[in-house]
């Protein structure tokens, strides 16, 4: 909490992370679905290794699915 806020009489709470019930199960991905999955979880791997952690972090907090919400993978300038 900040000062100003605290001073101005409009301190909150930090708000609570969002969480996915885990009482709602990831419904399953057809075959064609899983190997774009691995497909694009491969590409980022390769080319973008700093973004795992932050995926991993993601659905951590349940705000993704996992690897599934990683829809379009592209390099817009291949080297």
């Amino acid at each position: 909490m900040n000062n100003y806020a605290r001073l101005k009489g409009s301190a909150t709470a930090p708000a609570a992370p969002a969480s996915r019930s885990a009482a709602v199960p990831a419904r399953e991905l057809s075959d064609q679905e899983a190997q774009r999955v691995a497909e694009n979880r491969a590409f980022v791997l390769e080319h973008l290794p700093e973004l795992v952690p932050f995926i991993k972090d993601l659905h951590a907090e349940g705000l993704i699915d996992g690897w599934r919400a990683v829809r379009n993978c592209t390099l817009s300038n291949p080297t």
